[in-house]
């Protein structure tokens, strides 16, 4: 079987300002039932995670999923740019980063 590279689509969060709350939809447009999601706000530097956004399930069935941060999580964040990464385990599969972009704190 021939195996096909799988590059992660592009997501940024943000600008959000510093201190408030953030939240935001995605749609895969794939059934995510099984899946396991994790997602993190990490340094462009030293790639420590710095923040873990809160994954919530609209409807797994259509692939719809809210990432959140809290006032307190976005508040930990000194004003500047960081990456942000959704990654997922399929059912029986190996981990895949779905999602990958910027996030832009501003103070």
């Amino acid at each position: 079987m021939a195996q096909v590279p799988q590059m992660p689509g592009r997501l940024d969060i943000g600008p959000f300002i510093r201190g408030d709350e953030y939240g935001t939809t995605i749609d895969v447009s794939i059934d995510l039932t099984g899946y396991t999601l994790s997602a993190k706000v990490y340094s462009l530097l030293t790639g420590e995670t710095l923040v873990t956004p809160t994954l919530t399930a609209i409807s797994l069935a259509s692939g719809q999923v809210n990432v959140g941060l809290s006032e307190v999580q976005t508040d930990s964040l000194p004003q500047g740019t960081y990456g942000f990464r959704l990654e997922w385990v399929a059912p029986g599969s190996a981990k895949r980063t779905a999602l990958g972009g910027m996030c832009e704190v501003k103070a």
